[in-house]
Formats: structure tokens, sequence, C-alpha cells
């Protein structure tokens, strides 16, 4: 009988795009590497739906522990499938949640709710989270962060000879919900008001097709200091990061967890300028390892950048401390809550 079975969003046939699939492929990788051999089943690609039903009715009665890693559609079908059928085998079933967004949900899904109580674990990224669920009675929470097994940067290699115009950069998907828009705009006016650029920012990430036509309409208002850069492979990035000043990250989506791109610039030296989502503090060290601003707040954002320009070791003070940080979130620090039920 297989140990572990873990069903999530792998594309086998394909490079992994989005903090989803890479984590999904992380964890499975470490697992592999911890137990030797694990059963995959991937949830993308056609015919998924259906195939997947039988998989994961195949994991159960094959597999001691099944470990998902659904996005909201997803999980209703596989926490209702699951707790189905398995009052026949008795196996260990983990769900580990990918971002923050699953005490939000659960209050519009009291079916999804009362299906996952009966899980053996399940696994979230930050202790905001985590004091959430187990407010609305949960007993199987696990605190356990996003990870991933990044080449960290030695302090040695730290660049810290910055001077006007400071290079930032964003490295999350690239769509308006990430506050890529919101960069763009701000940098932009900023440099005009001064009449000299006082930042530059460079894009990365994947584009999705639904934001194409969007990302390009913006691309024809970008000024000299803004670029898009492409994209970069998740194990190439602190060395990619290194060379700027700083990560912008002002991101829409109240609910992250703990974002990937952060871990990036964490492995890199990079401190963070980031709008304060629900799960801030739990990722961000204020004046540690970067700053925040409230979300929402552009005018705030404003100021911070500007303060900052006038004071550059506000953020420069600040890069070997993250160098520290991304230690927290390699695969074998962060997975050993998960590693030890197995």
């Amino acid at each position: 009988m297989k140990k572990i079975t873990v069903c999530g969003a792998f594309r086998l046939n394909d490079k992994p795009k989005g903090g989803q699939e890479i984590k999904t492929c992380i964890l499975a990788t470490e697992l592999e590497r911890t137990f030797k051999k694990i059963h995959r089943i991937d949830t993308l690609g056609r015919w998924s739906k259906l195939k997947n039903i039988f998989q994961l009715l195949v994991a159960v009665a094959t597999s001691y522990n099944i470990i998902i890693l659904p996005a909201h559609k997803g999980l209703i079908v596989e926490a209702l499938l699951l707790r189905s059928i398995n009052f026949l085998f008795r196996r260990n079933i983990f769900y580990v949640v990918i971002g923050g967004w699953l005490p939000d949900y659960l209050q519009n899904h009291p079916c999804t709710a009362s299906n996952i109580r009966c899980f053996k674990g399940i696994f979230v990224e930050t202790n905001t989270m985590k004091n959430s669920l187990e407010k609305m009675g949960y007993t199987n929470i696990i605190y356990m962060p996003n990870f991933k097994p990044l080449e960290i940067l030695n302090t040695d290699c730290i660049k810290t000879d910055f001077e006007k115009p400071y290079p930032l950069v964003t490295f999350s998907r690239v769509t308006a919900k990430k506050g890529i828009e919101t960069a763009v705009n701000l940098i932009t006016q900023i440099n005009r008001e001064y009449r000299k650029p006082i930042f530059t920012l460079d894009i990365y990430g994947t584009i999705d097709t639904v934001d194409e036509a969007w990302f390009s309409h913006l691309q024809n208002n970008f000024t000299d200091e803004i670029k898009y850069k492409g994209n970069v492979a998740f194990n190439k990035s602190p060395k990619v990061l290194s060379k700027y000043f700083a990560l912008l990250f002002p991101t829409e989506y109240y609910t992250e967890g703990v974002p990937g791109t952060i871990i990036d610039a964490y492995a890199a030296g990079l401190p963070v300028i980031s709008s304060r989502w629900k799960s801030f503090d739990d990722v961000v060290i204020d004046r540690h390892t970067g700053y925040g601003y409230q979300f929402g707040n552009i005018d705030e954002l404003r100021n911070l950048l500007l303060q900052i320009a006038k004071n550059p070791n506000m953020i420069i003070s600040l890069k070997k401390k993250c160098l520290h940080k991304a230690y927290f979130f390699l695969p074998e620090n962060a997975m050993y809550p998960l590693i030890n039920l197995l």
C-alpha cells in the first residue's frame, strides 16, 4: 500500500505557473526527498474533474495519507468526496491551504466548513488564519508557513551602494489585484513631480490571458523608468532580485497568506514595501524586514516612498535581517509540522 498521495495543481506536462502550482510541486518534491516515493494526482488538464474523482477514490483505498491542496471550487468537491468515503477507510486526510482566504470562504460555505472538520490536519500559512479558524470551533488547525527551496544569498553579496534613481521591483503575477497598476502610476507620478527619476520599476511575472489586454494598455503609458522584464524561474529569483533596492508589493488581495514573492525577496536580502493585508504581521516585521502602509491607502504609500528616498538607509539597514528571516521559509524548516505527522 502507498504511504502518501498528494492531490494538487502540478501541471505535470509543463512548468508550474503561479503560487498554487509552485507550492504544490515544492511540497511533493520535499516529501519525496524525505519518504522516497509518493503518488501524485494532477488536478489540471482536460477531463481533470472526472478523472480526479476516480483517482481520489483509488487513493483513499491504497494510501494511508492523503494530502490535498485545492483552490476554492476544488475544495467543495474534494472535501465532500473524502468525507463521504473515508468513514470506510479511516485514512489520514491533510489539507494544505494555499493563501489566506479560507476563514472568510468557510463563512459562506457551511457544508464545506462542516466537511473539513473530519480532516486530521488543516495546515494554514499564518497564525492570523489559525486564530480565525479556531474561533470558528476547529480543533485540527496547524500552522505551517509557505516555503521555497531557494539558495539564500550570502551576507557579503548584498548590494548596499544605491543612489537615485532607486531600483524597485514587483515579482508576482502581473494582475491589477496585485497592485501592479498602482505601482506603475505611483512611480510615474513621483518621477514627474520631481522632474527627475527618483525610482525605477521593473516588473516580473506571469501575465494570465485574461490580463493581457489590460497590461498591454498599461504598457502604452510606461515611461523610460518602468519596464516589464518577463518571467524568472522560481529557483533563480534570489540572483535576479539581489540587484534591486526593495520589493514593492501593493497587493489588493486582503486575504493573502504568505506570498511567495516575499520569500523570494528575503532570500535576496530585499526589504519589502507592502500594503498591510490581513496577515501582514505574520510575514513582514515592520522596520525589521520591511515597511507597511494602510491597506488601500495610496497616499500613505506615496509618503513612505518619499521618506525612503530621502533616507535610503531605511531600506539598506534591513537587508541582512531579511536574509536571516529567509531561513524560516526553507521547506526542511517550514514543513516539519506536516512531515512529523506522516
